[in-house]
C-alpha cells in the first residue's frame, strides 16, 4: 500500500510542477498582453485563446491539492461533532468527489475522439483543441487519484481519533494507558530486581510494630 500511495503522491508532484509553470508563463502573457495592448496598442494576437490553454494546464494541480486536504473547506457544522463523526464524514464526501471527478475526467477523454473527427480547432491560432481537452480530462483524473490518497489517510487515522476522543472524554484512561505502556517496557527488566528486593525483605523480617513491640 504505501508504494501504491508514494507512485500516486510522484505523479502528482509531477503534474504540479507543470502547473506552476504554466501558471508563470500565465502571469508573463498578461503583463505583456497589458502592455502591448494599452501602451503599444499591438495586443497578442490569440492572448485570449493562450490565457485558456495555460488556466487548463495549471489545473493539473488540482489532484495533489485534493490529496493533502487543501480543499476549500467550510466546517461550521461538521465541525461540532466529534472527530469520529468529521473522519467518517471525510470519508464520504471523498468517495463522492471520487465518483464525480472520475466521471467528469473519463467524460472529457472520451470526447477526444468527437473532436479529433470534427476538426475543431481554435479560431485565432489554428490549434487542434483535443490537447486541451486531454490535459483537463487528466486534471480530473488527478483529482481522482488525489482523492484515493485523501480517503486512505482519513481510514488509517479513523482509528487514533477514535482513541482521542475516548481519551478526551475520559482523562483517567489516558493515564491509565500510560502507565500501562510504562509498565510493558519495564517488564523486561523487573525480574531480576525481584529476586534481590525478596531477598532483602527476608534479611529485614525482624522489624517493630507500630506499637514498638519487637516481632519476628
Amino acid at each position: 500500500m504505501s508504494v501504491f500511495l508514494k507512485v500516486l503522491r510522484g505523479i502528482c508532484t509531477v503534474l504540479v510542477v507543470i502547473s506552476c509553470a504554466a501558471i508563470l508563463v500565465l502571469a508573463a502573457l498578461t503583463t505583456y498582453n497589458v502592455v502591448m495592448r494599452y501602451i503599444l496598442s499591438k495586443p497578442v494576437t490569440g492572448a485570449t485563446e493562450w490565457s485558456q490553454m495555460l488556466l487548463i494546464i495549471s489545473m493539473l494541480a488540482m489532484g495533489i491539492a485534493v490529496a493533502d486536504g487543501r480543499a476549500i473547506r467550510v466546517g461550521m457544522v461538521v465541525d461540532r461533532f466529534p472527530k469520529r463523526v468529521n473522519v467518517a464524514f471525510e470519508i464520504i464526501m471523498g468517495l463522492i468527489a471520487l465518483a464525480f471527478f472520475a466521471l467528469v475526467g473519463w467524460m472529457l477523454i472520451a470526447r477526444l475522439g468527437w473532436l479529433i473527427e470534427r476538426g475543431k480547432a481554435y479560431l485565432y491560432l489554428g490549434w487542434p483543441e483535443w490537447p486541451m481537452y486531454l490535459a483537463l480530462g487528466i486534471s480530473f483524473l488527478s483529482c481522482a487519484l488525489g482523492t484515493i490518497v485523501f480517503a486512505v489517510n482519513s481510514i488509517v487515522n479513523f482509528k487514533s481519533a477514535k482513541d482521542k476522543d475516548v481519551f478526551d472524554e475520559n482523562p483517567d484512561l489516558a493515564i491509565l494507558a500510560l502507565a500501562n505502556e510504562e509498565d510493558a517496557r519495564n517488564s523486561g527488566g523487573s525480574g531480576d530486581d525481584g529476586n534481590g528486593d525478596s531477598g532483602h525483605g527476608a534479611g529485614n523480617g525482624a522489624g517493630t510494630t507500630d506499637k514498638g513491640e519487637v516481632t519476628e
